[in-house]
């Protein structure tokens, strides 16, 4: 119920910045965000933000991925493995139809690192939003008998993610609204996938059940 309750927030935010986006009503908060953003510009925390916006590309996600996976399928968690996949491969799936149906070309500004493709919503915070939080409810549901741990681990990689997409402003390649609405996107994909996950436990304990 929760979940369904989320996903239908999330649902719902996402609408409002599509149509807000849509209708170009939203320019003068994107405009305010970036130059909130600009004044902390300099060389070296430029230097930072640069390496933190890499862990949101693919040529870092994938070998992150790739680690997790071999992890759940050595302790033999193939429902958990299978989720996994899907989140991350179902979610940079949904990003580019997007980027394709909306073609939002990106901020006219300084680009601080160099990009392409089109700008909303933001592949780094959809994305990164959905592969990070969909490790930390797994660190979540699974560190049981490490309470500190269980906290720590996805209140950091939800932090982690969300500092991922706030670099794609400040390094002048997405609008805070094409960030805002990779959050709220990737929330509702996280949220469906999280719920898959239960429901095909529920699923394979039935049929276990049913065999016995």
């Amino acid at each position: 119920m929760i979940g369904f309750i989320l996903a239908s927030l999330l649902v719902f935010a996402s609408a409002m910045i599509i149509d807000e986006v849509l209708e170009q009503e939203i320019d003068w908060f994107d405009k305010a965000v970036y130059d909130m953003f600009h004044r902390l510009h300099s060389d070296s925390f430029t230097v930072d933000v640069i390496f933190l916006t890499h862990m949101g590309s693919a040529i870092r996600v994938i070998p992150i991925f790739a680690v997790a996976l071999g992890v759940l399928i050595w302790h033999r968690q193939r429902i958990e493995a299978f989720m996994l996949t899907l989140a991350l491969g179902g979610g940079g799936l949904l990003n580019y139809i997007l980027k394709m149906l909306f073609r939002r070309e990106r901020p006219d500004i300084e680009h601080l690192v160099s990009v392409n493709g089109y700008s909303f919503p933001s592949g780094h915070a959809m994305v990164s939003f959905i592969f990070y939080g969909m490790l930390g409810y797994l660190a979540w549901y699974y560190l049981r008998n490490y309470p500190i741990g269980r906290w720590i681990t996805p209140a950091f990689l939800v932090v982690f993610s969300v500092s991922i997409g706030c670099s794609r402003i400040y390094l002048g390649v997405h609008y805070a609204s094409d960030v805002i609405a990779g959050f709220t996107i990737g929330g509702v994909w996280l949220t469906a996938c999280i719920l898959g996950l239960h429901l095909l436990h529920w699923y394979v304990d039935k049929q276990k059940k049913v065999i016995e």
